[in-house]
């Protein structure tokens, strides 16, 4: 299915440099010295293509792999924030697709911006940040474009009403209603768990805030909305907690 696009932003052309040539030059003296030049030449230019062939294929691979549309899985072992907590496998493996559901959250193949609001998760692991991936609630195959932070899914087969285009820990509801969701619902869609002691694959003492205030409550009850900045630590040391900056993120 072809993937539907977020927005349409103009495509950047790369170029890529043409290895140096070696410069020729005819050498100095009898003839002697002009044949040898010959012979040297003359058995050093197979090689030259042979490595002239390597180098153009290399640049063909890289320009396959890496143009503004690329397909991605969002499964690397880093984002934005530092190491994944998990990756987005996890989502991909349950074969998202149009109008399937997760906990009433429907996937769309068209944005719904009805109600249209942005949280911020910060993990921390034993005082180590952790990531979010990319394309969480994104149904593969997605397609990417560098952002400001990173790079950004703009395109995928359809959206769930609460998704991740990014590795930054922004979290978009995306409704055609207003109404609630929470942090559990989030997690589900990411089919990764979340409750009290754990938090994806890590477990032990969980300290909790939303909004720079503790949270005494079970994590999936917290309520997703307009610029909320929850914060998960897992283990020890406990991070400070820290507020986004919303008014420089154009969200």
């Amino acid at each position: 299915m072809t993937p539907v696009s977020k927005k349409t932003k103009s495509r950047q052309t790369r170029r890529y440099s043409s290895p140096n040539r070696p410069k020729g030059g005819g050498a100095k003296g009898g003839n002697w010295r002009k044949m040898s030049s010959r012979r040297q030449r003359s058995a050093t230019w197979p090689w030259a293509l042979a490595l002239a062939i390597v180098i153009a294929g290399g640049v063909a691979l890289i320009a396959l792999g890496g143009g503004s549309n690329s397909s991605s899985s969002g499964g690397s072992g880093s984002g934005s924030n530092g190491p994944l907590l998990a990756t987005v496998t996890s989502f991909d493996n349950a074969s998202p697709g149009p109008n399937t559901t997760i906990d009433g959250i429907k996937c769309e193949t068209s944005e719904q911006l009805l109600f249209h609001v942005h949280s911020h998760l910060a993990i921390f692991v034993n005082g180590q940040q952790r990531s979010i991936p990319m394309g969480i609630g994104i149904a593969p195959p997605r397609q990417t474009e560098a952002g400001a932070t990173g790079s950004f899914v703009v395109a995928g087969t359809c959206f769930y009403w609460l998704h991740a285009h990014t590795s930054d820990g922004i979290i978009h509801i995306e409704s055609p209603s207003v109404r609630i969701y929470t942090l559990g619902e989030f997690f589900d869609v990411w089919r990764q768990p979340l409750g009290p002691g754990r938090v994806g694959g890590e477990t032990g003492p969980l300290t909790v805030w939303v909004n720079g205030g503790r949270f005494w409550g079970n994590p999936r009850a917290i309520e997703l909305g307009s610029h909320e900045d929850v914060q998960i630590d897992v283990g020890r040391p406990v991070v400070p907690p820290s507020r986004v900056n919303w008014s420089v993120t154009g969200l």
